[in-house]
């Protein structure tokens, strides 16, 4: 098939890397100059579902690994504190690793695609990989953005593990993430546009230098909230269909798991994409994410009741429990209860 691709963040490198890799002709075009593209996120996830990404695109995943933590410092709104063991969580070179993916695969930089200008007919599919933009597909009206900064750090001094800040009424939260060398991204994402806990940063390091500084909204729309996934001959796939955990806002793993239903269902054309298929694998695989998108609206208004919506608390564990490896944290009960009672 003759396949274009808009977007090469983490969803389109990988999968114009698996697309060409089955031998299919792929093109990716890409909005941002090469010389101004940067990968957007604290570039952290699980060491085990990013080793198996890199395997089926042929990558060693351990070339690429920054920092392997040990425990997450997570602070609370009422002054207390947990700390979650982690199991498998690392920030990695994401740029180095989408660059990497990318090599053999023909990219136009300075691209960006429109309904208006784009020649569809060119190709059998036209994939929407633009992430927060959606920029081919239909606006949901219920889709959910929040507000948030990231800050590329170096000469960072007296850090050097997982910290995160929970805002209160889940309203948002701030994180460090430490890279390598010194380096770490911070930042926070926030409904009220506050952004707690970033000054108070720079007060407590003011050795820290600011290397990039990006404004970019976070998708918390799980895709039941998202559809259509599809338009004519464009397909949305990862964050543009709203592949994002939506009590982390961390869309890198989910991204790369709907690539795979993608390619699983590509796989068993015989002439046309089974968009029927895909959009109900889509649906049943990221089916608990809703749970969760209700618990933070729900805690955000303030509505949320432990007696009343128990089985969306008890839909969340489970289904983290079961995914511990996948999230790359331990899944407690009683710290997410915790967690969940102080926001």
């Amino acid at each position: 098939m003759h396949i274009a691709i808009a977007g090469a963040g983490v969803a389109g490198s990988y999968l114009a890397n698996m697309l060409q890799r089955s031998g299919h002709n792929v093109e990716i075009f890409e909005s941002s100059k090469a010389e101004h593209y940067w990968p957007v996120c604290a570039w952290g996830a699980s060491r085990h579902m990013l080793e198996r990404f890199s395997d089926q695109a042929g990558l060693h995943f351990g070339n690429y690994v920054f920092h392997v933590g040990r425990k997450l410092r997570l602070e609370l709104p009422n002054g207390n504190h947990e700390y979650l063991d982690l199991k498998g969580l690392v920030t990695y070179d994401k740029h180095g690793w989408e660059n990497d993916l990318l090599k053999d695969v023909k990219v136009t930089y300075g691209a960006k695609v429109t309904i208006e200008k784009f020649k569809f007919d060119k190709y059998d599919y036209v994939i929407d990989c633009t992430g927060l933009h959606r920029s081919l597909l239909p606006k949901s009206d219920q889709d959910f953005l929040i507000p948030a900064y990231e800050y590329l750090l170096e000469n960072v001094q007296g850090i050097d593990e997982y910290y995160i800040i929970g805002y209160k009424g889940a309203k948002g939260y701030f994180w460090y993430f430490p890279l390598d060398n010194g380096r770490g991204y911070m930042g926070a994402g926030d409904v009220m546009k506050k952004y707690f806990g970033v000054e108070e940063f720079f007060k407590q390091h003011p050795e820290a230098k600011i290397v990039k500084k990006i404004g970019r909204p976070i998708r918390l729309a799980p895709p039941k909230r998202m559809e259509p996934f599809s338009d004519g001959n464009i397909i949305g796939v990862g964050e543009s269909i709203g592949c994002v955990f939506p009590m982390l806002g961390e869309g890198i793993i989910p991204s790369l798991i709907c690539c795979d239903i993608f390619l699983n269902v590509l796989d068993k054309v015989n002439g046309k994409f089974d968009l029927k298929q895909y959009r109900k694998r889509v649906l049943d695989r990221f089916d608990y994410y809703d749970d969760v998108y209700r618990i933070v609206r729900l805690k955000m208004e303030g509505k949320l009741s432990a007696i009343r919506h128990v089985n969306l608390m008890m839909s969340m564990y489970r289904n983290m429990k079961k995914e511990e490896k996948r999230f790359g944290f331990e899944v407690s009960l009683d710290k997410m209860t915790r967690l969940v009672n102080a926001l």
